[in-house]
């Protein structure tokens, strides 16, 4: 039974799982198979046990420093026994690590029940880890995927765009394009298209027309109308790198109400207020806080006690600011910082956050821009180059 590589520091941190279901294996391996693969953080090593149908693909495409086979720890003997299948990889774990003489892992919180079990069966002890932020800070192949991710999602929202500048209006205001109803399902297979042809995934991208985008993820369906505002929010994921991006514009084929364009510059200039205020240090509480002070100032309401004008009086739909202002985005769209009221934890250098506000209102729809940007030692980089523009 070959010896593995050790490391001394720390109790090491066991992956039974696969990358495209659990970010956490992918971040650590840079490597997509879609059953559950045997990784072990040790110190600076990574070390993946592998079988033979995915062991080459390991060697050439993942990160590990030690790559095995799953027979050179039993994988034929216990398979011989007509064993199931995460009993045998329990016992090649077991095997594996006892080739290391490490008796004790740590876990991720998703790690198999039954799998844990197995393993304390076999004498190793198994803890549970925190790996809530493991993933915050962005190395700089993971920003360079990111910024990739953000320059695909702006190129098909302009595609979207452009298809929406060409429409005319007809019968009921109702936009027409080629001859046909222009609809949000039109425009979405517009940009979702789009992405695809660059590579991305985009499941449910939110193109809502009118009162439907006063609920903030209503995907949005039916015509599409002059002067009615579109909330278009994109948030692919890249099919290889697996890293998302998220943005949202809100634009209109022709001049909104009064009111609405009022909405649009309050949520512009608190969108700017919130993009000022990234820096290391600061807590995502903060400044969704210090945003929530612009809307409420305003005029709209927010979800803190205290920031209603009375339109959630007897039992009335909420009219304001109701979400928070932001969120990380990783190999997760939503991920650790949180930039709203849970976000306790102050930022650091190389988060990926997204600014967000909104304003809703049941009866005219809702307005909501999106930034996705990166803190550095100095502030932020706005990674979102897409123009904010209410009329096209």
């Amino acid at each position: 039974m070959p010896q593995a590589p050790r490391a001394d520091a720390g109790v090491p941190l066991l992956f039974y799982a696969d990358g495209y279901k659990f970010p956490d294996v992918f971040h650590l391996t840079r490597f997509l198979s879609p059953d559950p693969i045997i990784a072990l953080e040790d110190g600076k090593e990574i070390v993946v046990v592998a079988n033979s149908l995915e062991e080459g693909r390991v060697r050439k495409q993942s990160r590990a420093t030690s790559v095995f086979n799953i027979d050179a720890f039993g994988a034929k003997e216990f398979s011989a026994k007509g064993i199931s299948r995460e009993e045998l990889d329990a016992n090649v774990i077991a095997r594996f690590l006892a080739s290391r003489g490490t008796k004790k892992v740590a876990v991720a919180g998703y790690f198999p029940l039954g799998m844990a079990e197995r393993l304390r069966g076999l004498g190793i002890e198994v803890e549970v880890a925190d790996l809530g932020e493991r993933r915050r800070a962005k190395r700089p192949d993971e920003i360079e995927a990111l910024d990739a991710a953000q320059r695909a999602t702006e190129d098909a929202w302009a595609k979207g765009v452009d298809a929406l500048k060409r429409t005319t209006a007809g019968k009921d205001k109702v936009l027409h394009l080629d001859g046909a109803p222009f609809t949000a399902e039109r425009l979405r297979a517009i940009v979702e298209g789009r992405l695809l042809a660059l590579g991305y995934a985009s499941d449910g991208a939110i193109i809502a027309p009118g009162p439907q985008a006063a609920d903030p993820h209503m995907i949005g369906t039916g015509p599409i109308h002059q002067g009615e505002p579109v909330v278009m929010d994109i948030f692919p994921q890249h099919k290889t790198t697996r890293y998302w991006a998220d943005m949202t514009r809100t634009v209109s084929k022709g001049e909104p109400s009064a009111e609405f364009v009022k909405m649009y510059e309050v949520v512009k200039r608190a969108q700017d207020a919130g993009i000022r205020a990234l820096r290391p240090g600061v807590t995502g509480r903060s400044i969704h806080e210090m945003v929530e002070d612009i809307i409420f100032a305003a005029g709209y309401d927010t979800l803190r006690p205290g920031q209603q004008h009375g339109s959630h009086a007897n039992g009335a739909l909420p009219k304001g600011f109701i979400h928070g202002l932001g969120h990380g985005v990783g190999l997760e769209i939503h991920e650790a910082p949180s930039v709203g009221r849970g976000g306790t934890s102050p930022l650091m250098v190389g988060d990926v956050v997204t600014v967000e506000p909104g304003v809703y209102d049941p009866e005219i729809g809702g307005v909501r821009l999106e930034d996705m940007l990166v803190i550095t030692e100095t502030g932020s980089r706005n990674l979102t180059r897409a123009p904010r523009q209410l009329i096209v």
